[in-house]
């Protein structure tokens, strides 16, 4: 199983989620819901967030590519809006491990053996998108908040298919420096949410950025009682860009919460740095 596709994912996930839908929800056939104002839903989306001051996640990651079909497991350490440690192991062994912070990243190629210790700037130069902590938390956790609060654009509420939803335009720019020379490349993104009416929590989010052509779509189900709210127990990630599709299928197999935990990140001396 190839790294990169692994680093990828993890990297449309964080920086797609400066983005917008384009598409407007439409009603469905099913009883339509009690009418909500759009400050009304964002309120019960935010009151319903979910929040643990540790989560300690093992799940079982099914990816299918147009190269690949395989699976792994990936070990989540969260303690909520402070830092992020992911451990991808293959066949029991570490393949790569991760740690986020609000300004910093850390990251080992144990195959290749690489490093990279720095801020975010490394994802977006690398990938082109905008990467930040509280889009890969809200992810995780499937907090819609995170996505609301980030936008100064004006959101859109409707109902689909029983459930609520947000649609709503981001716009920003994207920065790269190339030698001495640095260009802003305007971004157009859009995100819609699909907001269950029982519990407020997301059912699915969907992530575009149409000039580039990509996508990342989360789907959330199988939602169980922990700390405050509820936890998605199943994930599934569809990526879609011009040169890579993914379908990432995510089940948790242990969850532990308030509990601390180590988050070790040690690079070896031997590790070379990755090019910025």
């Amino acid at each position: 199983m190839s790294i990169k596709v692994l680093y990828l994912f993890l990297c449309l996930s964080l920086g797609l989620a400066s983005c917008r839908s384009g598409r407007d929800a439409s009603s469905g056939d099913k009883e339509r819901l009690p009418k909500l104002k759009t400050t009304e839903l964002v309120a019960s989306l935010r009151a319903n967030d979910l929040s643990c001051d540790w989560m300690s996640i093992k799940y079982d990651v099914e990816i299918k590519t147009s190269k690949i079909d395989d699976s792994f497991k990936l070990y989540v350490r969260l303690k909520q809006d402070s830092l992020i440690w992911i451990s991808a192991t293959y066949y029991a062994v570490e393949i790569g491990r991760f740690l986020f912070t609000r300004d910093s990243v850390k990251y080992i190629d144990r195959r290749k053996n690489k490093f990279y210790a720095g801020g975010y700037e490394y994802i977006t130069e690398k990938f082109m998108i905008e990467a930040d902590f509280s889009t890969l938390q809200s992810l995780i956790l499937a907090n819609g908040s995170a996505f609301v609060d980030n936008t100064q654009e004006k959101l859109r509420s409707n109902e689909d298919d029983g459930s609520y939803t947000l649609n709503f335009l981001r716009k920003g720019q994207i920065k790269r420096a190339a030698k001495k020379d640095e260009f802003k490349k305007p971004v157009d993104l859009s995100v819609s949410l699909w907001i269950q009416p029982e519990t407020f929590r997301l059912n699915k989010a969907d992530i575009r950025d149409f000039n580039e052509q990509r996508s990342l779509t989360a789907t959330y189900s199988n939602l169980e009682k922990h700390c405050n709210s509820m936890f998605p127990m199943n994930i599934v990630f569809l990526a879609d860009s011009p040169n890579e599709q993914a379908a990432v299928k995510t089940s948790v197999i242990k969850l532990t919460v308030d509990k601390k935990v180590s988050v070790s990140f040690t690079i070896p001396d031997k590790y070379e740095p990755l090019a910025p």
